[in-house]
């Protein structure tokens, strides 16, 4: 790990706006209103806990993994959300590069706006992974961009040397892995069927490959569970973005979060679940008691319960 990283921030949260990025939506709001907003302290821990992004680091063991995947590491990004994004992409390039991962996935909501298409590169550029760089879309990717203009996206991915999976499937071979992506399930693009079709229809090794399948939203789960999997990474919950002890989530988007489960690991279904908090912002630019994340995924050989460490 570094000794020192680059500031977190590109500039500081003022009280005029953050009480009109809040506005009405906070009188509105059942969750919010609960808020002292004119209180000391608020304005604070809404600055520290939108900036301040963790690296939640996993140890997962599989008693079946191919030897090629022992100890590799899979960097999960999700929910950027560009255009309200304030954390600086030199401490996110510094936090992904320090741990060296074999793999980068990002799960969706890159953008929110036409104009986040002239970030990418700053955010995207300096990513780099021993064995590739994988993306799906979310919801916010195709609301926001026409046919043209999402045609253009998805060049600049490319460009930076980023694959992107529309219900599409890729084999690594040196690794023996799957990677398979879910287009965006919560704009109801999502084909698991199809996403499935190269690896049924493809000729298996003697040693089972490892599949690993990304999708934005954990609302594809009943069809992962279905074709199989051994690590669903998702996102699109932002872990609630706002939690206020002792009451709901501002933010669940999804069947599972609607039931209590909006982040973190799981197994339902047979299937290991992730659901990443991301690493922005969507509604207001805020978060309260949900900071932001990168998630680091080591895999081993073994029957051993994850291990997690946040730091």
């Amino acid at each position: 790990m570094p000794e020192k990283l680059p500031p977190q921030r590109t500039n500081n949260i003022s009280r005029r706006n953050f009480f009109r990025g809040i506005g009405g939506f906070v009188a509105n709001h059942w969750l919010l209103s609960t808020l002292p907003l004119g209180g000391v302290g608020i304005l604070s821990w809404a600055e520290h806990d939108t900036l301040d992004l963790k690296r939640e680091h996993w140890d997962l063991f599989y008693p079946n993994l191919p030897a090629t995947l022992e100890e590799k590491t899979i960097c999960q990004l999700s929910d950027l959300h560009l255009e309200t994004l304030r954390i600086l992409p030199e401490h996110i390039e510094q936090i992904v590069m320090a741990q060296k991962p074999d793999l980068l996935v990002i799960t969706g909501d890159i953008i929110s706006t036409r104009t986040d298409l002239d970030k990418l590169e700053s955010y995207l550029g300096g990513l780099t992974a021993t064995y590739g760089k994988f993306v799906v879309m979310g919801n916010n990717d195709y609301s926001h961009l026409s046919h043209t203009l999402f045609k253009r996206y998805l060049q600049q991915l490319q460009n930076l040397g980023w694959t992107a999976l529309l219900n599409n499937a890729s084999f690594l071979s040196s690794l023996n892995l799957w990677i398979i992506g879910v287009d965006d399930p919560a704009t109801a693009h999502d084909d698991v069927d199809l996403a499935y079709q190269k690896v049924f229809s493809s000729h298996s090794p003697s040693t089972p490959p490892f599949r690993l399948v990304l999708a934005h939203s954990s609302d594809c789960l009943d069809d992962v569970a279905k074709n199989g999997a051994e690590l669903l990474l998702t996102g699109h919950t932002h872990g609630g973005q706002i939690r206020i002890p002792g009451l709901q989530p501002l933010i669940t988007n999804t069947y599972l979060g609607d039931h209590g489960i909006y982040e973190g690991y799981h197994v339902i279904n047979g299937i290991p679940l992730y659901i990443n908090r991301g690493i922005g912002e969507s509604v207001i630019p805020v978060r309260i008691n949900v900071p932001p994340e990168i998630a680091f995924f080591t895999l081993h050989r073994g029957d051993s319960p994850p291990r997690h460490q946040t730091s």
